[in-house]
């Protein structure tokens, strides 16, 4: 496990308790963002005595100290994860029949957010652009 996610919790006071390092774990091994349940199911696969609500609990507490990035997409209704520790700001794509996800690791939305700071003058924090389509296997 990455020694900066341990040090992160360290500073804000939590602790590296077995079943956030589990989570963490999981969640630094995978190629796509999970759902919790998702990731519970994996949890248990891998003999994590662990129940539902403290995997709820968990991505919640690590979503507010910034180590995991929450996001929703829009045609699956349900919240996913993904750690954010050494990833740069992505966009995903979605098979609308197998439920595929990919990440998109560009953001072609630079310009355009510069150029709405320069007519609103407002700064822009984040944004989330989702693409669905249908991958390969299900063309």
């Amino acid at each position: 496990m990455n020694s900066n996610l341990k040090d992160e919790l360290k500073a804000a006071g939590k602790r590296m308790t077995r079943t956030r390092r589990a989570v963490l774990n999981i969640l630094e091994t995978s190629k796509y963002p999970l759902s919790p349940t998702e990731l519970y199911a994996m949890l248990q696969k891998d003999n994590v005595a662990i129940d539902l609500v403290t995997v709820y609990r968990n991505l919640t507490a690590l979503k507010e100290l910034g180590l995991v990035t929450q996001l929703e997409l829009h045609q699956e209704g349900q919240f996913r994860y993904e750690i954010k520790e050494g990833r740069e700001h992505h966009h995903h794509i979605r098979c609308k029949n197998c439920g595929r996800i990919v990440d998109l690791l560009l953001c072609p939305l630079k310009k355009l957010t510069a150029l709405i700071e320069q007519e609103t003058r407002f700064i822009v924090g984040d944004h989330s652009l989702e693409f669905s389509g249908w991958c390969p296997k299900c063309q």
